[in-house]
């Protein structure tokens, strides 16, 4: 395909959009010894986003599976993503070699980050050695929306005034008013906040609702609490979808993972997160988990629309 054409391309059944670099208003970059990745949209000048590939240790169930067969994973799909996802326009690539780590199995991520029209389309490739990874090894990925009033040291990853609950809740505090929430998650395919707290607060996907029944034997008020910062599980949610809005809601933004189980909003760092399943996979075995990061001048409800459309078919 020519470069300055615009089209589709079937990935695994699933259509996404391949744009021209003219075509992406956003642009994604490295920084702080290439940890993070710092992400702006021309279209909203003043704010950027911020993201964290790897953070804390994995929350690890169940047994390693013993083939590619038992773990449900096709190679040659695996290898056709990472190729169509490796020549896209204005890719980021970025590898964390988890080969030597304390806590972890030995093993080596590869992220591509392909900006669009209404986002960064993503890519993860894991790679495992010889120990595998269990059927649940779920890692935590950090969406950040720091705003101004965040500790100064945060801004050179993320400074996002626009989707800022940290700006907001800030000036509220000032008028003695109540806090309002800014993020949002799909129950029954309606949007609702998430509660306005400076505790962790988060959900389980129908996935996250499956590990964590298996762990405490279907007694799911034995784990209130999941992931690195003890988020308060609230009701469960349709999907790893998880967004913020500006105050006007005019502007949304938001993290999207296949097999992610839990979605969870930390302050004061004015985070997003998905922890993902990336496990259930053998020695010497490598899986691809598809992502999305939106950004884009629209509704909630666009944002379903155009969710729905880039992950179709995706169970949760």
């Amino acid at each position: 395909m020519h470069a300055k054409q615009r089209g589709l391309i079937g990935v695994g059944g699933v259509l996404f959009s391949l744009f021209c670099t003219a075509c992406s208003p956003i642009e994604v970059g490295m920084i702080e010894q290439d940890r993070f990745a710092t992400i702006s949209h021309r279209q909203l000048p003043g704010n950027r986003i911020g993201y964290r590939f790897h953070e804390h240790e994995p929350i690890i169930y169940g047994p390693v599976p013993s083939d590619l067969v038992e773990a449900g994973i096709e190679p040659t799909e695996v290898d056709r993503l990472e190729q169509v996802y490796s020549t896209r326009p204005k890719v980021v690539r970025y590898v964390v070699d988890l080969s030597h780590q304390e806590g972890w199995a030995p093993q080596q991520w590869t992220f591509y980050l392909a900006p669009t029209r209404d986002g960064v389309d993503l890519l993860l490739i894991i790679e495992t050695q010889a120990t595998g990874l269990n059927n649940y090894y779920g890692i935590q990925q950090c969406f950040r929306l720091t705003g101004e009033t965040n500790a100064a040291w945060r801004h050179a990853v993320a400074l996002t005034p626009a989707f800022s609950e940290f700006d907001l809740w800030a000036e509220e505090a000032k008028n003695n008013a109540p806090r309002t929430s800014l993020s949002y998650v799909l129950r029954t395919d309606v949007w609702e906040p998430l509660p306005p707290k400076h505790e962790t607060v988060g959900a389980r996907t129908p996935h996250g609702v499956e590990i964590d029944s298996m762990m405490t034997g279907g007694r799911l008020e034995k784990m209130p609490l999941v992931g690195p910062y003890n988020a308060e599980m609230g009701a469960s949610i349709d999907s790893g979808l998880v967004s913020r809005v500006n105050r006007e809601k005019t502007w949304v933004c938001g993290i999207y993972w296949e097999r992610t189980s839990h979605v969870t909003n930390h302050h004061p760092a004015d985070c997003l997160h998905s922890i993902v399943n990336i496990g259930g996979l053998p020695p010497y075995g490598k899986r691809a988990i598809r992502g999305k990061i939106y950004w884009f001048s629209g509704s909630l409800d666009d944002l379903i629309r155009r969710w729905k459309r880039d992950f179709s078919g995706v169970p949760y």
